[in-house]
């Protein structure tokens, strides 16, 4: 599937990809809440005097899933054959990804659409994380009732 085939079919698969990611991104979010919130019910103590261990945790566990992701579009690329090795495409889905898009790697046109969607996944993805990042933030440090915290 060098050429690509149709543009639809391209789209497809690029619409797929967003939903595995997604998935796995939904997947580690209720993981990673439900254990938040069993240590916040079971342990609010320790929560509080290592607030900022616990966010530098959790910013890793999130980037976790993110990295994932990455993996899943670098293995397309290498499978389908757009890009000639998985450290070329594992670079590319990074570049991509974040959205940095240096350029030194380009697919060929006819995959260029399924880029575009790439990067649209990465700022979803990011949103989501950054939303989560803050949800938890906002918990350890913001809790009313905490006096001055």
């Amino acid at each position: 599937m060098r050429s690509g085939g149709p543009v639809l079919v391209r789209l497809f698969i690029a619409a797929a990809l967003i939903a595995a990611t997604v998935a796995i991104q939904a997947i580690f979010m209720s993981a990673g809440l439900s254990i938040f919130r069993r240590m916040e019910a079971r342990h609010p103590d320790y929560l509080r005097r290592n607030a900022t261990l616990v966010t530098v945790v959790w910013i890793i566990y999130l980037l976790v899933p993110v990295m994932l992701d990455v993996i899943l579009w670098a293995l397309f690329f290498t499978i389908f054959g757009v890009l000639p090795s998985f450290e070329d495409a594992a670079y590319f889905s990074t570049v991509t990804f974040t959205t940095v898009g240096y350029g030194d790697i380009v697919l060929g046109k006819e995959w260029r659409q399924v880029a575009v969607f790439e990067a649209v996944n990465g700022w979803i993805i990011f949103g989501w994380a950054t939303a989560l990042m803050m949800a938890v933030i906002q918990r350890l440090y913001f809790r009313s009732g905490d006096g001055d915290r």
